[in-house]
């Protein structure tokens, strides 16, 4: 009982839009929310069947049928992408923002276009940036002032204590701890709020008290979209030869990849955040040998040896791994 809060300890594009799908149906969650800056990060799903899911703005919760889902007061709401992706997903009665998310609006996103330093850092231009600015200088208009969301409003913060209260609910971040703007060392590459496990419930509106657990993602050879230091970064063409292309779910752009984990980064990542748990994801990019596993006992040596270090630098045990690009491509060790 309580709240699940999903958090990537590195710099996004870990997965934590399949994980927050798979913790709600595993664990029967009554409500999920959306936490995070704005639609400048975009979250995916893989099915077997060919199918995908790709949702910008509200959260992969959807998945499961039962679960009620929300977009937290501290989130930036662009009303067109909101509305398509309810009308796309037929949610309309499923989903509710808060009263008092700020709204992106065209302007927000034609400004951030030409603003300079959102070129410099290669900004995925969402408009964001430029909304969370105007909400701060008490110039941005809010949900309640938009007559196309007034069938979606709620009070979300009093709907998050209220459900982590009585049952299990579950908070989706956004990006990465190292994108953090007033925590990462890389200003200005940096987004334009937090992106750790506190910022998340202040997103929400969530009590510290109802925390449940804190599943940091890790991902195995990380990624970085757009400018900004990256510790152990291959050229594009190693990234290539090795089979090991991504691309931004948001706007198709080539992820930039490292060939190792930043040990020291990621220890920081573990003292900001406090994981109860780890999910170790796109384990089958580090070892072919484990892509598309979903029992514990076709682990390899090669990837349990990886497993140990980041639970000896973590401090919380890796409980679940990501072994492919299909939903159903995991390894949950917890039940076992």
């Amino acid at each position: 009982m309580g709240a699940i809060v999903v958090v990537d300890s590195l710099w996004g594009d870990a997965g934590k839009g399949k994980f927050s799908a798979y913790l709600c149906q595993k664990h029967n969650v009554s409500l999920c929310v959306r936490a995070g800056t704005s639609t400048n990060a975009g979250h995916s799903i893989y099915l077997r069947d060919g199918s995908s899911i790709i949702l910008r703005q509200i959260p992969m919760g959807l998945l499961s049928k039962t679960t009620l889902l929300r977009v937290g007061s501290g989130v930036a709401v662009d009303p067109e992408i909101f509305l398509a992706e309810t009308q796309r997903w037929q949610v309309r009665d499923r989903i509710k923002v808060d009263f008092r998310c700020p709204i992106i609006t065209k302007e927000d996103k034609e400004l951030e276009k030409l603003h300079p330093v959102m070129i410099k850092i290669d900004s995925t231009m969402s408009g964001g940036g430029s909304a969370r600015a105007k909400f701060v200088m008490r110039a941005a208009k809010q949900a309640k002032d938009i007559p196309q969301l007034h069938p979606y409003l709620a009070d979300v913060a009093e709907e998050v204590n209220s459900y982590a209260a009585k049952g299990t609910i579950v908070i989706q971040g956004s990006q990465g701890t190292w994108m953090s703007l007033a925590l990462s060392t890389d200003y200005p590459y940096v987004t334009s709020d937090n992106c750790t496990t506190a910022s998340f419930i202040d997103d929400v509106g969530l009590s510290w008290k109802l925390i449940d657990k804190v599943v940091m993602l890790v991902k195995c050879l990380p990624t970085r979209v757009g400018e900004g230091p990256l510790p152990y970064e291959m050229s594009w063409e190693e990234i290539t030869s090795k089979g090991l292309q991504e691309y931004g779910v948001n706007t198709g752009r080539r992820r930039r990849k490292a060939f190792s984990i930043d040990f020291d980064k990621l220890k920081y990542a573990a003292m900001l955040n406090g994981p109860t748990e780890i999910a170790l994801t796109f384990c089958d990019h580090y070892d072919p040998d484990i892509k598309d596993q979903t029992q514990p006992s076709k682990i390899t040596a090669r990837l349990r040896s990886l497993i140990e270090k980041i639970e000896e630098t973590v401090g919380a045990p890796v409980t679940l791994l990501d072994t492919g690009k299909w939903f159903d491509s995991i390894i949950d060790l917890s039940q076992n």
